[in-house]
């Protein structure tokens, strides 16, 4: 069996772990693993890259794809779907599995609809996934904002000024509130405890501490903006950070390494029991598979 794997969208630490997992494993059974380069991008372009175990294992613990990703607006099209197809079929390959976050598994289930055999796991930092409750890369994202924050507030405390620092998450709140839990933040901004200016001020005003954390939800209000309307509110000297790629940058922890070992293991599972067309998913501590018809 000839068995294709690629990474859409933006990437998350852990994706190299699993693509050296499944490889080993789909070696195991006698099955060739082939690199799509690019996303769907490169399965529209036809760009297939052979897998080197060397490479692969040299590379399992860092950050990043080696297969590379891009955003490929183009396969949301009917001309788009068509090219990927004919890279599946004339490379003969048997199964496609993807790793990425919404659309990416809009895309794949594009491909089932088709008539591809597909298999997904969810890897996104956002964790914004509704049909999963973990997406890999996201106890990384929040370990590497943990530090970060860490660090940075070092120095900031040193001279008794605050920080506002701004997380990902894209319109999701996940992440915020994750180092909100690992950090214990003064106070947290995300989707799910929105800004009130006014309390925020009042409350930062009867504050004793020299020094707050404020962690921010990106895409919510401007970083700038508040910090301004803070300083003017509370007459304290507010710094800013964004904390930025260096969450996707941070090589995975030992819990991301668990997550992608489980994730590869039931996906590899799958395809030893001809079990296609699903999604790979954590809930309730507990990987297992879904029917993309039964989330989409």
């Amino acid at each position: 069996m000839k068995v294709g794997i690629l990474v859409s969208g933006g990437d998350a630490p852990g994706m190299n772990y699993v693509v050296y997992e499944v490889f080993n494993k789909l070696s195991k059974l006698g099955c060739e693993l082939v690199g799509i380069k690019n996303g769907f991008k490169g399965l529209m372009e036809n760009t297939l890259m052979e897998l080197d175990a060397e490479v692969l294992e040299q590379n399992k613990l860092y950050a990043g794809s080696i297969l590379k990703s891009s955003r490929a607006p183009e396969f949301k099209t009917q001309k788009g779907v068509k090219k990927g197809l004919n890279t599946i079929i004339k490379n003969k390959l048997d199964v496609v599995i993807i790793l990425g976050g919404d659309g990416s598994l809009r895309g794949a289930k594009e491909l089932a609809e088709q008539g591809v055999k597909t298999i997904f796991i969810p890897s996104t930092i956002d964790n914004d996934l509704t049909c999963s409750e973990y997406s890999l890369g996201y106890y990384t994202a929040v370990h590497a904002c943990q530090n970060y924050i860490e660090k940075v507030m070092r120095t900031i405390e040193t001279l008794n000024r605050s920080c506002i620092f701004e997380v990902m998450g894209n319109e999701s709140g996940q992440i915020a509130e994750g180092v909100k839990i690992a950090s214990q933040p003064d106070y947290t901004i995300s989707e799910y405890e929105p800004l009130d200016i006014s309390k925020l001020a009042k409350d930062i005003k009867k504050n004793k501490k020299e020094s707050l954390v404020i962690v921010l939800q990106e895409k919510l209000v401007n970083l700038d903006e508040l910090r301004n309307e803070l300083i003017k509110r509370t007459k304290r000297e507010f710094k800013t950070c964004i904390v930025g790629y260096l969450q996707r940058g941070e090589n995975p922890t030992k819990e991301e390494i668990k997550k992608a070992k489980a994730f590869s293991a039931l996906a590899v599972e799958c395809i030893r029991t001809h079990s296609f067309n699903k999604v790979i998913v954590f809930n309730k501590a507990k990987c297992e598979t879904l029917s993309m018809n039964e989330i989409l």
